[in-house]
């Protein structure tokens, strides 16, 4: 009795693990990944910072005439000694935060105001994207901003910093990016 109690135990954990892993999918990553059924899948051109590019991205599934629409994030990652193009997806739904999350980053850096200790502003999507803004000590040992981007908070190494004035410039690129979809 043990033994089965055992087993139906270990089985239902490795079916819980499972089953976490395909909640955390993107609802466009779950489209892309459809199989038996017959998907019509339309990337769409926009201009794209040299960190990283923004493809919009619909997916059709032709048989049960419903359509997935998100962005497809393309950066390159050292794995080892090679040099990897990688993916990560972002939900339509999660534009909209990104977008508020671009404003405010931006708001607080024209206040001019810095904070007397480590902050972070953060906002990170379901696949793991991440928008970073926070302090670090500059030339004069006063703290500063620092604006970064992870495009996959589960693939180490990848942390690309960029410039302040880059949020404008990605605010416009997830504009347009909504725009298309």
């Amino acid at each position: 009795m043990k033994k089965i109690l055992i087993v139906l135990l270990h089985l239902f954990c490795i079916l819980s693990a499972h089953a976490a892993a395909d909640t955390m999918k993107t609802k466009i990553e779950q489209a892309i990944n459809t199989k038996g059924s017959l998907i019509k899948q339309e990337v769409f051109s926009l201009e794209n910072i040299a960190a990283f590019r923004l493809d919009p991205i619909k997916i059709t599934n032709l048989e049960q005439f419903s359509i997935t629409s998100g962005l497809k994030v393309v950066y390159k990652a050292q794995v080892g000694k090679e040099l990897r193009t990688l993916n990560n997806y972002i939900d339509i739904e999660e534009i909209d935060g990104i977008l508020t999350t671009l404003d405010y980053m931006k708001t607080i850096l024209r206040s001019k105001v810095t904070p007397g200790s480590y902050s972070e502003i953060k906002y990170i999507t379901k696949s793991g994207f991440e928008l970073l803004l926070f302090t670090v000590l500059n030339d004069k040992n006063k703290l500063d901003w620092n604006f970064s981007i992870q495009p996959n908070i589960e693939k180490e190494g990848v942390f690309l910093e960029l410039q302040q004035e880059d949020i404008a410039r990605l605010k416009k690129l997830f504009l347009q990016a909504k725009e298309k979809l």
